[in-house]
């Protein structure tokens, strides 16, 4: 779903595209809109990244629970770039659009990336955690949040 370069799509960023430094090489044009939370979900490691060495998040459906997360502002040439890079054409990832609410107590649709087939769960790549922990602090995130995005580093498999 290829789209027109002056056409912008909101996205819900919750992993690794949370960090600016790395969202960036990426989608230089990216410009945040607001923290958000995704209600009835949490994040697990259900796709393993031999680039990585370790396993890379999706959301699963989690009753109760909540992901927090940025929401970006993306040109749709840099969204086709993403879709690339997250392995959407071969069906690795799916971005889907959700309704995610913004620190403005409005509902927003904004797409988001999640693993197609998730297996695992596998221990979660340190380098991929140091990306989340580094986008939870520069959005804003609650203490508690951070706290429980820092707790994924428990769970390395090489510790």
């Amino acid at each position: 779903m290829s789209m027109a370069d002056d056409d912008r799509l909101l996205m819900f960023s919750y992993g690794s595209n949370t960090a600016t430094s790395y969202l960036r090489d990426y989608c230089p044009s990216a410009e945040p809109v607001m923290r958000a939370v995704l209600p009835n979900f949490w994040i697990q490691f259900r796709r393993y990244s031999t680039d990585l060495n370790g396993g890379i998040s999706t959301i699963m459906e989690t009753p109760g629970d909540m992901v927090r997360g940025m929401l970006f502002s993306v040109p749709g040439r840099e969204i086709d770039e993403l879709d690339i890079l997250e392995d959407v054409p071969i069906g690795l990832y799916i971005r889907e659009g959700y309704m995610v609410l913004g620190e403005d107590n409005n509902w927003y649709n904004a797409q988001l990336y999640r693993v197609a087939k998730p297996e695992g769960p596998f221990p979660p790549s340190r380098q991929y955690v140091a990306y989340m922990i580094e986008g939870a602090k520069e959005q804003g995130q609650p203490a508690d949040y951070i706290a429980r995005i820092e707790a994924f580093q428990n769970d390395f498999a090489d510790e």
